[in-house]
């Protein structure tokens, strides 16, 4: 890649390895990281979010009212349909074989 990209997250942590962009944003190599989600959260690594060329928020795409309401439907669902059948209707990919 080129030297002083630009690297926003907003889809799920573990796609950056935050070990190896730590030196390539205090290099240069990577000018600035903006993100939403990290790789171990909740245990975010602090010297990743302190660098001054980093930003960080709290993961904030799905709040409006109408996502927030689809999604407290899609939980009852979800519960509603273990506590019948054993098994989930929606599962997030870390947690896909072992429900």
């Amino acid at each position: 890649m080129k030297d002083g990209v630009c690297i926003v997250n907003t889809a799920r942590g573990p796609i950056i390895d935050e070990s190896a962009l730590i030196p390539a944003l205090k290099s240069g190599k990577v000018s600035s990281f903006g993100a939403d989600v990290f790789e171990n959260e909740p245990n975010v690594n602090m010297e990743l979010i302190q660098l001054p060329n980093v930003v960080s928020l709290p993961h904030m795409g799905t709040h409006t009212v109408e996502t927030m309401k689809e999604m407290e439907e899609i939980v009852v669902s979800n519960v509603s349909n273990y506590l019948d059948t054993g098994k989930v209707k929606f599962i997030v990919p870390e947690l896909k074989g072992k429900f």
